[in-house]
């Protein structure tokens, strides 16, 4: 718990606002060194997690594979945004085959799928004549099918196969799509610094709660 904590204070009270003053001084590498920081000490606890059932957890494995993908795709979405986005969504993609390791495909995941896509792809017209280019939008389209099975899998899970991971699986799924929703919201509509920290805090903790999913359940 006290790891859990010092993770929680240092990314919100130190490592969050230091990326945001060297953003606004120009100090590039700083900024995304500062970005990609928390991403990878959450992958630091899923590694911890993943080997402490000894290495032959494929779900803890893979957990902690989605989180290094996302550590890298926080640096490429501030490079070329087209990158980082194609990076995010091979990590949901080791997200969803990890959850796929306790619910394979049935019914309850077929229609949360549907309804989260429908959601979410509605959510993202919404914001069509605010995106630059429309190639952008085309691949937010795409992206969200990703979103869409993230939840898809994960959402049933603790009525499904109940454990303190498929509870942190899926509180970290939802939280994860609340922070790409509020992330389209804060860039497209160009909010002011706040609504990017609280987006990006959103995001940090999404990782966590997936990591922690990587300690083998008791």
């Amino acid at each position: 718990m006290a790891y859990l904590l010092l993770y929680i204070a240092l990314t919100w009270l130190v490592l969050m606002p230091a990326r945001f003053r060297a953003m606004a001084k120009g100090y590039r590498k700083a900024s995304l060194a500062l970005k990609a920081l928390p991403t990878a000490l959450a992958a630091a606890f899923a590694a911890a997690g993943c080997f402490a059932a000894g290495g032959d957890d494929l779900y803890g494995l893979m957990i902690f594979i989605g989180l290094c993908v996302c550590t890298f795709a926080d640096v490429a979405l501030d490079v070329r945004f087209e990158v980082g986005g194609a990076l995010f969504f091979t990590g949901h993609v080791v997200y969803v085959a990890a959850l796929s390791q306790y619910r394979v495909l049935s019914w309850w995941c077929l229609t949360v799928f549907v309804i989260a896509l429908a959601g979410l792809w509605c959510f993202a017209l919404r914001y069509r004549r605010h995106f630059p280019k429309p190639h952008l939008l085309a691949g937010v389209m795409i992206y969200v099918v990703a979103l869409a099975a993230l939840l898809a899998f994960s959402l049933p899970l603790p009525l499904l196969a109940p454990s303190a991971r498929s509870t942190l699986a899926a509180l970290g799924a939802v939280t994860f799509v609340v922070s790409d929703m509020t992330l389209c919201h804060n860039l497209l509509l160009k909010r002011p610094t706040p609504y990017h920290f609280v987006s990006l805090g959103i995001y940090y903790m999404a990782q966590l709660l997936l990591a922690l999913s990587a300690f083998p359940p008791p």
